[in-house]
């Protein structure tokens, strides 16, 4: 990491205000003013791995370091803001490799062997550090402070409620990069389950319209036509669907439901991939029939409304 221009320190974003300065966080201090980089001078701060974050469209990172009262441990703290929740949610679940230990404190936040990462609205938390003794408690109540300043925020992705609810916990990930290995699915929805002691990937992919997602999909049933072989298509499993297997990237269904690419991928039987397929399959379907029917009945309510030959701009909606 390098040492950050100290021009940074006069920059102003809406992150500082979560800060802890002095020794509000109690056994924290803040050691010396905080900095904050924009987004397109972050490899000035963090060299290779700031690329991962412009992928998300990183707005500024702000940064404070802190030293406990008692000189034993230290800390930084870094807060990611980005356009949206849904790219601060895809960079925070990009760290969800390997073992971590999930805290109570919202929307989402775990940690690892010396760092803490927290997940709130369109900002991602990182807070890394350590101390002589329950260096993992003193950091958990110094990233308590920072959220408890933080405003509430939505919870994840609506697009996961789609899933079938017996994913794996706090598996869901969004990636602008890639699912499976594979850059063709990118801008990805994801979780795994649990089937059979085996996991299996479930992947939601929203594309601009039916026909991106219908490319898309033969492009993923490409992949197999040349390296694995087809199985039969699922009758009645959304508008288009395929299924097939490979030794090294194991067996897929997949299938195209209006904009919605769905896929479920895993070394099982096929036919439990099928069960989590049609699982989703309807659980979309469901969700488009509402809106169906609410785009019905305010077309109703608008024809109604409109009865005095008001220009329809000049109705309430």
């Amino acid at each position: 990491m390098q040492k950050p221009d100290e021009a940074f320190t006069a920059i102003e974003s809406v992150s500082l205000q979560f800060l802890p300065r002095g020794e509000e966080a109690k056994i924290w201090r803040l050691e010396e003013d905080p900095i904050v980089v924009p987004g397109n001078r972050l490899a000035t701060y963090m060299d290779q791995s700031a690329a991962s974050f412009t992928r998300y469209e990183v707005i500024d990172m702000t940064a404070g370091n802190y030293v406990e009262t008692d000189g034993n441990g230290f800390a930084t703290v870094e807060i990611f803001r980005f356009p949206d929740f849904v790219k601060a949610f895809g960079a925070y679940s990009q760290n969800k490799e390997g073992p971590v230990t999930y805290l109570n404190i919202p929307n989402e936040a775990f940690i690892k062997k010396y760092s803490i990462h927290l997940w709130r609205g369109p900002f991602y938390v990182r807070v890394t550090g350590g101390a002589a003794q329950n260096a993992g408690e003193s950091l958990s109540r110094l990233t308590a402070f920072v959220a408890d300043r933080m405003p509430a925020a939505p919870a994840k992705p609506a697009v996961f409620n789609f899933f079938p609810p017996a994913h794996s916990p706090n598996s869901e990930r969004y990636s602008a990069d890639s699912a499976l290995g594979l850059k063709l699915l990118a801008n990805s929805f994801q979780a795994t389950f649990d089937v059979d002691n085996q996991q299996v990937s479930g992947i939601i992919i929203p594309s601009a319209n039916r026909d991106a997602a219908a490319r898309l999909l033969d492009a993923y049933k490409l992949l197999y036509i040349r390296n694995g072989k087809l199985l039969d298509p699922v009758p009645n499993l959304g508008e288009d669907n395929f299924t097939a297997e490979d030794k090294f990237m194991g067996r897929t269904v997949a299938f195209r439901i209006d904009r919605f690419l769905i896929v479920f991928n895993g070394f099982v039987e096929r036919q439990r991939l099928i069960d989590l397929a049609d699982g989703t399959d309807q659980r979309i379907l469901g969700t488009i029939r509402k809106q169906l029917v609410n785009a019905d009945e305010q077309a109703d309510n608008r024809t109604n409304n409109n009865s005095d030959n008001a220009p329809s701009w000049t109705q309430r909606h």
